[in-house]
């Protein structure tokens, strides 16, 4: 019989090295592609910032939460340099044409802030989004924390503007104050006594590890709890920072 197939086995050759083309050829990572592929997982993570100065700003809470937190820096080896702005706002301090210098003449090393409580019952707070963008820029690479505001006594309002805050934030630059027990000055006063102020930056110390921040030393003072920095600048109300 006459064979009709002369090249069949140089067909049968070619179409078995089509198909090996087709699967896919797998190689096992390599260590650096390994490492590369777990940073992947977590890409928020940052190298911790050491701290040798703190930046404290915001608004009327600020005075005795920034000296609580030099109490632990007088301990520790780190500095508190204070601004407080009586009633100030998220939208106050972002629209100061001043907050980049002030931070720049200051140059801590991290930035603190306090602002919130002058906005606590906004039940829609995204329109703030714009000015809590334009404090985070101010501030650039520097490290930030954002002390949200605690409740105010009587009220049950509040939780909507801190939950949102800590979702503009992050976990590791907004610590949660809301639910914090504080003694306050008075049963309508949000303001919390002195050793109110002490018991929540002994919280917020508590919580820093979590940040991305790296102190000299946490150790809860042995003596004088609230100490004033050398730098303490103080704004009424209705003057501009």
């Amino acid at each position: 019989m006459k064979n009709h197939f002369p090249n069949m086995k140089k067909l049968l050759t070619l179409i078995s090295l089509m198909c090996a083309m087709l699967v896919p050829i797998y190689a096992a990572p390599t260590e650096p592609q390994q490492q590369a592929d777990k940073n992947a997982e977590q890409p928020d993570r940052k190298e911790k910032k050491t701290v040798k100065k703190v930046l404290f700003i915001g608004d009327s809470m600020t005075g005795w939460l920034s000296e609580a937190l030099n109490g632990y820096g007088k301990e520790n080896g780190f500095e508190v340099a204070t601004v407080v702005w009586d009633g100030s706002t998220m939208q106050k301090w972002a629209n100061s044409p001043k907050l980049k210098q002030l931070i720049d003449d200051q140059d801590p090393d991290a930035v603190f802030i306090s602002l919130g409580m002058n906005s606590l019952f906004d039940p829609k707070p995204a329109h703030l989004a714009p000015y809590v963008t334009k404090i985070k820029q101010a501030v650039g690479d520097r490290g930030l924390v954002w002390v949200g505001p605690p409740s105010w006594p009587g009220q049950k309002k509040g939780a909507v503007l801190t939950d949102w805050l800590a979702d503009q934030l992050g976990s590791r630059h907004f610590f949660n104050s809301f639910n914090l027990q504080l003694p306050r000055q008075s049963a309508r006063n949000p303001h919390p006594t002195r050793d109110g102020m002490i018991k929540w930056v002994d919280a917020l110390v508590e919580w820093l590890p979590n940040s991305d921040l790296e102190f000299p030393g946490l150790k809860k003072p042995s003596a004088q709890r609230l100490v004033r920095g050398k730098t303490f600048i103080y704004k009424r109300m209705k003057e501009t920072l």
